[in-house]
């Protein structure tokens, strides 16, 4: 059940990662706004991060015109990430759950690219090349094919921005900001059921 207090909650850190997302986007995979939706959802749950992870990249694309067939399949990946954070193990230390979150923010920054770049591939290479996908040859050539696309398109290298950027943020915030968000948590009575 969504309840007023836990829906504010979503819209006002879906409002502030949106513009927050706004701020960093479009440079070398610079991205900003993960950081949050890894965070929330670690604190609040999959359910919780599935709807910030999907409303931030609706709404930061809404305001910064970014609106395009690309826009479900970065709302699905992005709230795909979100499930995932929501669903990590949760160590006592924060040392442990911070090591927790960045391993899971370079990992989900790779899969969020993968997903990305998967619908755009066959756009992009078409059929009969070296890098396109064929069913004459094995799922592991077609995997081979597809990461020589993505160091050929610089995936990779966005995707390596990303990672960098979202685990930076995790240690420089991510212990002052799940306190504040556990705060939250508490005077909303929030659980995640």
């Amino acid at each position: 059940m969504l309840d007023s207090r836990r829906l504010a909650l979503l819209g006002v850190l879906a409002a502030v990662n949106s513009v927050v997302r706004l701020m960093g986007a479009g440079f070398a995979g610079i991205e900003t706004a993960f950081a949050l939706i890894i965070l929330a959802a670690y604190v609040f749950g999959s359910r919780f991060g599935i709807a910030l992870g999907a409303l931030t990249i609706l709404a930061s694309s809404l305001m910064g015109g970014g609106v395009g067939p690309w826009l479900p399949f970065q709302m699905i990946a992005t709230a795909l990430i979100g499930l995932g954070a929501g669903a990590l193990p949760k160590p006592k230390s924060a040392k442990g759950k911070l090591a927790t979150l960045s391993i899971y923010a370079a990992v989900s920054s790779y899969v969020y690219g993968a997903l990305l770049t998967s619908w755009t591939w066959p756009l992009f290479v078409g059929a009969g090349t070296s890098l396109s996908y064929s069913s004459a040859v094995g799922p592991l050539e077609n995997l081979w094919r597809f990461l020589q696309f993505e160091l050929v398109s610089g995936g990779l290298i966005w995707d390596t921005g990303r990672a960098i950027t979202t685990i930076a943020l995790i240690l420089l915030i991510g212990k002052a900001l799940m306190t504040t968000l556990e705060r939250a948590a508490t005077r909303a009575n929030y659980e995640d059921a």
